[in-house]
């Protein structure tokens, strides 16, 4: 709306004169929650920032005051609109007036009097408090007349026009039980008039002048909004002050970066061969420097370069273009060869942020940078910061706001590659890239070296970069034959199924839809009713599965479901991520992706294949060793990591001395839970065994092994208690961990690595809840994702040391996976033997188990 002036509406806490009038009214409302309270004075601190005048009333409510400045505006001739979630004030639109009405994030009506007349069957929005006369407002505790919804509300308002106009032709009243109610509630209703008509004579005074929008200091706002962490909003707020007039309109300019006492800028295009040599001089004499590279794809594997920036001090950085399509440039190989010694100098530290992606963009010219990598955005990661971005961070940390990338390549389907920004634009943003990469890595390194990151930051993030970078190279090979086999025989099923499912209800209906399918569960088959949702009741997974015994048509959909999942994510869409340059599938490998430290996967996510269904071994058929059957796949898996660091932290004596004398885990905590020899032990023991002893890491409930076992949540806790009793040093471990999280915020690995917990201190019980298990699983899991970079750091190592023609492909949980020359399968065992164990000493030994086989699915 570009509003020329802007107000802010509150209620204040003391009783208005509609509680002195109704001692009941909104008697029954829970009182605010401390955490939405909190926030009402970070909305008072916006609106001080932003110079918008908060306007409230003693005695009266939000709505009264908002009536009230309304009414003022159109005495006026001003056109207001009021941005509420309330129906109440629908009675207050007018020719001036109108309601933005907000039912969600997504979803707001604005409403003028057409629209009120459309929504309440011709009625004005001066009919509004008497439809709420008549049928009361739950929500306020306005009583009304028992028996009377909206509908018959507005049919009376409608035929006698008003509340008063009801009780004066009451004898025209039908049905005469509706009389006979209105008659007996006459007071309510008057009362519920008075209790629901806004009051316009509040006493406050519109002040236009304070009103008046676009006049705050900007950089009070964008101050206030890295406080709160919305770095997002900045870019969106404009330049106060600096309006121009259309038409009588004012509008804002568009914004421009902030300033903060910054160092004076000096951004150089390098265009000459005398200026390249002269930066090379440059960059070899600094002995550590920031890069950054401009491509023309976010896919490293399929970008081409544009142009490098490099930065040795605050504020001095230079930008080489090479792929731009116009402009004065030198050529691409000529810059590179002069980069190239540059670049992979092991002497010379080189800072970059995200530095995986452009390492590997600069791996596919030949340039491979391994020593004195030092990535901005980890060290960010390690330090427990949540916004890693670039221009996120600069904000924050440097209060400098960057160019985002849309003012140089637009957006949606206008959107261009940085190949066709014009290099005079590219430049300083380039520029300014490297140089706050470089401002950015001083500062984040002087915070690791306080909290004690820079040997976990040095010994392991950073060695582990070229690592990943290889194995994004690297790829793997699909075989999409296969895949487009698969989806052959799935669309097949997914049609029986469908069949089967339309037999079984007795007509067809889109299986997709949460609406239709909770509409044939719950109210034509009359199934158990599971929680209500906005479009009916849940149809969720979790919902489904506490039905699978009340009607076939469940695990008809369970596994509709399932099977449509696969088909759409893996079987059809894999073929399609196929590098045409490398005939191989590139996933990327993120280190800052995970708050324990463990390595993610994305684009695509080959860690979350299903291991365990068949239908997921059949996914994993289809990634297969190149060359075959001179080359094999070779799978190196850490054997129960977790449980293992758990017997390390908790120095549990009976969980040491069963790793240690290489006894299988479950096993001997089945054991020695039913008190039965080793050679007693059955599946059925051992079952169970294996899911306390793994639900023990993830903070698993009564509740939780009553869904993964045939036993009741009583029999699940009394299982829980037999555990702990068994394995008392675990149970002090982990109230030690909650003891420790709550003192200080946070939970470590072994090798210092921090993951902070600020829920652990919520009110609330559930959120409280989930911190608790969070804190417990963190240690453990994060531990374990260390020693499996250590692992993939020691064998990268041997490998490359050895001259093997092996690669190292995936990484996928505890699971290393390597292409491998068959004659060379015993050699790659020898080192996976020998460096995974070593990764990281523990209390009880690491063991690896290896497999070989021409596909995935098929490695044994």
């Amino acid at each position: 709306w570009n509003p020329t002036h802007c107000a802010i509406v509150f209620d204040l806490p003391q009783p208005t004169f509609r509680h002195k009038h109704y001692a009941e009214y909104k008697a029954h409302r829970p009182e605010a929650p401390p955490e939405l309270r909190a926030q009402f004075d970070r909305i008072r601190e916006l609106m001080r920032a932003f110079n918008v005048p908060i306007f409230e009333a003693e005695g009266f409510e939000g709505d009264d005051v908002i009536g009230t400045l309304c009414r003022q505006a159109e005495e006026q001739s001003i056109e207001t609109v009021i941005l509420t979630g309330d129906t109440d004030t629908l009675q207050l639109v007018s020719p001036w007036v109108r309601v933005a009405l907000s039912y969600s994030i997504q979803e707001r009506k604005v409403y003028d009097e057409a629209a009120v007349r459309a929504r309440y069957g011709g009625l004005t929005p001066a009919h509004q408090p008497y439809i709420k006369a008549l049928m009361g407002d739950s929500s306020d505790n306005i009583p009304g007349v028992p028996g009377i919804g909206e509908k018959t509300a507005v049919r009376l308002i409608t035929e006698f026009d008003s509340v008063e106009g009801v009780f004066q032709k009451i004898d025209r009243v039908m049905p005469p039980k509706l009389r006979e109610a209105l008659q007996s509630h006459h007071e309510n209703v008057l009362m519920s008039q008075e209790l629901a008509t806004i009051v316009r004579s509040a006493p406050v005074e519109l002040d236009l002048e304070r009103s008046r929008f676009w006049m705050y200091d900007r950089s009070q706002v964008v101050e206030l909004l890295r406080e709160l962490e919305f770095f997002t909003i900045v870019r969106h707020v404009p330049e106060s002050q600096a309006l121009a007039s259309t038409e009588g309109e004012r509008e804002p300019k568009a914004s421009t970066p902030s300033s903060e006492e910054q160092p004076h800028l000096d951004y150089v295009v390098i265009d000459s061969v005398e200026g390249l040599e002269a930066l090379v001089q440059e960059l070899a004499g600094s002995r550590r420097f920031a890069f950054d590279t401009e491509t023309t794809s976010i896919d490293p594997m399929r970008a081409d370069l544009v142009g490098f920036s490099f930065s040795t001090e605050p504020g001095r950085a230079w930008y080489v273009p090479v792929g731009h399509r116009e402009g004065r440039q030198l050529s691409l190989e000529e810059t590179l060869s002069r980069l190239r010694p540059i670049l992979e100098d092991s002497s010379i530290d080189k800072v970059a942020h995200n530095a995986n992606y452009d390492m590997t963009v600069l791996g596919n010219y030949g340039i491979r940078p391994k020593e004195k990598i030092y990535d901005s955005m980890v060290a960010a990661h390690l330090l427990g910061r949540k916004a890693l971005g670039l221009k996120n961070l600069a904000l924050d940390l440097l209060g400098v706001e960057m160019t985002p990338i849309t003012d140089l390549i637009g957006r949606g389907s206008k959107q261009v590659t940085m190949d066709l920004v014009p290099i005079e634009q590219a430049a300083p943003y380039a520029c300014a890239d490297a140089d706050m990469t470089g401002r950015l890595a001083k500062m984040l390194e002087e915070d690791m070296g306080v909290e004690g990151f820079l040997g976990l930051f040095s010994d392991v993030e950073m060695p582990l970069v070229p690592v990943l970078v290889t194995m994004q190279s690297n790829g793997i090979s699909l075989d999409a034959h296969v895949l487009h086999e698969m989806s052959r025989d799935l669309d097949k099923q997914l049609k029986e199924l469908e069949v089967d499912t339309y037999n079984a209800v007795g007509h067809a209906f889109n299986l997709n839809s949460p609406q239709q399918l909770s509409e044939v569960l719950f109210n034509e088959l009359g199934l158990p009713k599971t929680k209500r949702t906005k479009t009916g009741y849940s149809t969720d997974a979790a919902a489904l599965e506490m039905l699978k015994e009340a009607h076939p048509v469940i695990n008809n959909v369970l596994e509709y479901r399932q099977l449509s999942k696969i088909k759409s994510t893996y079987v059809d869409s894999l073929p399609e991520l196929i590098n045409p340059r490398t005939g191989r599938i590139h996933t990327s490998y993120n280190q800052s992706g995970s708050a324990t430290g463990r390595v993610s996967s994305s684009d695509p996510n080959l860690q979350n294949i299903p291991i365990r269904t068949e239908l997921g071994r059949q996914v994993r058929k289809a990634f297969v060793a190149e060359n075959a059957p001179d080359w094999t796949l070779f799978s190196a898996d850490y054997s129960q990591i977790e449980l293992r660091v758990l017997a390390h932290l908790s120095k549990d004596a009976a969980l040491l001395e069963a790793f240690n004398r290489g006894e299988d885990i479950h096993s001997a905590t089945a054991s020695m839970m039913f008190d039965v020899p080793l050679e007693g032990v059955t599946s059925d023991h051992r079952r169970i065994a294996k899911v306390l002893n793994f639900g023990v890491i993830y903070g698993l409930s009564a509740y939780g092994i009553s869904q993964q076992t045939e036993f009741s949540p009583e029999e699940g806790q009394k299982f829980i208690n037999s555990y702990f009793s068994k394995y008392q040093g675990i149970r002090e471990y982990l109230e030690g961990v909650k003891r420790q999280v709550r003192e200080t915020g946070y939970v470590e690995t072994v090798l210092g690595r921090r993951r902070y917990v600020p829920e652990i201190n919520a009110s609330n019980f559930i959120v409280r809840q989930a911190a608790e298990r969070m804190a417990v699983n963190m240690p453990i899991q994060g531990t374990a994702a260390d020693a499996m970079k250590l692992a993939m750091i020691r064998v990268y190592r041997r490998m490359e040391k050895e001259a093997l023609k092996a690669r190292m492909l995936l990484q996928v949980h505890d699971e290393l996976v390597f292409e491998v020359p068959v004659e060379e399968v015993d050699v790659l065992k020898d080192v996976v033997y020998q460096e995974m164990p070593e990764a990281l000493k523990l209390a009880v030994p690491l063991m690896v188990d290896v497999k070989t086989g021409y596909t995935w699915g098929d490695l044994e």
